[in-house]
């Protein structure tokens, strides 16, 4: 909790175990090649799963991950209050083809999407795959959640405003864009810092806490 609240992040080691993993792996499969799945998102390819967005809804399997206690103890803890989802996804970088994730902080899709007001969320990263500097791991700027909400310029997507009022959250090129001047300057002063580790780690982050994360160039997807 004290990590968490100093640099906006903290890593937790070997939650999830190896039986588990299995059972989580094989419930990813499944929902990955469901191509009629709802919260579907293709990488530019328009084939490969990028993201699947509200799988806890239509998985038991993701909706029990939601309620591991150590997970949930974590959220209560850190928080100080009692807790719900508000938003999963099963976050994909397939072998060779995952796309980046622009820089960005949650809480800018909260409360301009959502109209939520305060930044009292935390997002719960768990590794189903090994994440290695390799694979597109999550890049963060610590302590980059003591400078508050941000603010992002807008931009139009056309191609995916067509499509729903939500894609353009979802994919390479996000709806908000964070000003790069401000991005130097927090980079300078606090650093970047890419958590890795095995299958099973999490990783829990501030709503505000800038991050991002680059292409896989590997063989090795990275599910998340």
């Amino acid at each position: 909790k004290a990590q968490y609240h100093e640099t906006g992040y903290c890593v937790l080691p070997n939650v999830i175990g190896a039986g588990a993993l299995r059972t989580l792996h094989a419930a990813a499969d499944v929902c990955a090649r469901d191509r009629n799945d709802p919260g579907r998102v293709t990488e530019k390819d328009g084939v490969t799963a990028r993201g699947l967005h509200g799988t806890h809804l239509r998985s038991e399997i993701f909706a029990n991950l939601c309620r591991h206690p150590v997970l949930l103890d974590t959220a209560k803890r850190i928080l100080g209050q009692d807790v719900y989802v508000h938003q999963f996804k099963l976050n994909i970088k397939a072998a060779f083809v995952g796309d980046v994730w622009e820089w960005h902080q949650d809480m800018t899709f909260y409360s301009l999407e959502d109209e939520l007001p305060e930044p009292e969320f935390l997002t719960v990263a768990v590794f189903l795959d090994d994440v290695t500097e390799f694979n597109g791991p999550l890049t963060l700027i610590r302590c980059s959640h003591r400078e508050g909400f941000l603010h992002s310029t807008r931009r139009a997507i056309a191609e995916h405003d067509q499509q729903s009022d939500w894609l353009s959250n979802t994919t390479a090129k996000l709806r908000y864009k964070v000003d790069l001047d401000t991005m130097r300057r927090l980079v300078r002063t606090h650093g970047l810092v890419a958590p890795k580790g095995k299958a099973g780690d999490c990783v829990v982050f501030h709503a505000n806490l800038l991050h991002a994360s680059g292409v896989n160039i590997s063989p090795f997807d990275r599910r998340v």
